[in-house]
């Protein structure tokens, strides 16, 4: 059963229906329906509301649900939790609030960076179309660019560090460029300077230097305990500052059992055992490596035997006319080993020397 107390009952709403006036306590039972307006200005209580509410809301009191069609209203203040099924739509909002995490599922739009609370000049920022750029100090730092390029800035140089081991581009810039075929680091212009140092080395002590251009000339160097061991020039000269050591081939046989040698296992070749008779060496790998106008020498090292002499030569299987030095292969020992010297120069291209 409800109660229904009215001070006025006039035929004002709209359209001419009529229209309730309560300015006193309203309590009902079940729903409170009107063709034109229910205006109440005292206290409104029901088990559920419907339709359009306009005003002060804070006289409503209960626990039921509220629905309300259209909520306009100048400020509100909810403990608990708010459900928003449709899209929340914000005008002249200018700060939003939290003091927890908030959580969106679904995208972020922004219109341009991100900033850091109390730091406002470190941010990431999206300057330009599929193009991302990370800030600290207010400068730009790191650029991915719409071609997928990375780029590092840094007036002091970059330092990129795993563990304890670094890469520097000191005073300039890195650059690094991805192909299908290799992998680029350089420094910066053409006064630059690349260097690979050894983790915990200090300074220029243990470390291979590229420079290039005006900075020192265009050169390679390595360099141990801050001096400089080798060195390639812009003309291509190597230079050895201490002992130069290689590798020889010690064949364990004699040159009668292993006529082929190649040079990848060494310019000095050791061969164990008594040689007999004239003998054949062919020198391989030599005409893939050199090219016109390079040379490679070999020293082949016999037990003689009294009869063990090598007086032929072939070059990748291609016999070749011996220039002797005194004009002729020289003959056998007698005992101890016998050193040959072959210096091979190459005068053309493809099988030639």
């Amino acid at each position: 059963m409800s109660r229904i107390r009215a001070d006025k009952f006039v035929n004002s709403g709209a359209n001419g229906a009529p229209q309730l006036t309560f300015g006193a306590e309203v309590v009902a039972g079940v729903g409170l329906t009107g063709a034109g307006g229910i205006n109440i200005t005292g206290v409104a209580t029901a088990a559920s509301f419907s339709g359009n509410l306009t005003g002060n809301a804070t006289g409503l009191t209960g626990t039921p649900n509220i629905t309300i069609n259209n909520l306009v209203g100048v400020a509100a203040t909810f403990t608990g939790n708010v459900s928003v099924g449709g899209t929340l739509t914000y005008e002249d909002v200018t700060n939003i609030d939290s003091v927890g995490i908030i959580t969106a599922r679904s995208d972020v739009s922004i219109a341009d960076k991100i900033i850091h609370t109390g730091d406002t000049n470190t941010a990431i920022r999206f300057p330009a179309a599929d193009t991302f750029t990370v800030e600290t100090g207010g400068s730009e730092r790191v650029r991915v660019t719409s071609a997928g390029r990375l780029t590092l800035s840094n007036s002091e140089g970059i330092k990129l560090s795993a563990l304890n081991s670094a890469l520097y581009a000191e005073n300039g810039s890195l650059s690094y460029y991805g192909t299908t075929n290799g992998v680029y680091l350089s420094g910066a212009g053409t006064g630059g300077w690349l260097r690979l140092q050894a983790a915990g080395a200090e300074n220029n002590e243990d470390a291979i230097n590229i420079y290039g251009g005006s900075n020192s000339g265009t050169r390679i160097e390595m360099r141990t305990n801050n001096i400089e061991r080798i060195g390639i020039t812009s003309t291509g000269a190597a230079i050895f500052k201490g002992g130069l050591a290689e590798k020889y081939e010690n064949a364990g046989t004699t040159l009668g059992s292993q006529p082929n040698n190649p040079l990848s296992d060494g310019n000095v070749i050791l061969f164990t055992g008594n040689e007999s008779g004239n003998k054949t060496i062919n020198f391989t790998g030599v005409h893939a490596t050199l090219s016109n106008g390079e040379t490679v020498s070999f020293t082949a090292i016999i037990t003689p035997n009294n009869s063990g002499v090598i007086n032929v030569v072939q070059v990748d299987g291609q016999a070749i006319t011996v220039k002797w030095s005194g004009g002729s292969a020289p003959s056998a020992g007698a005992s101890g080993q016998d050193i040959y010297q072959f210096q091979i120069l190459k005068t053309g291209t493809g099988t030639s020397v």
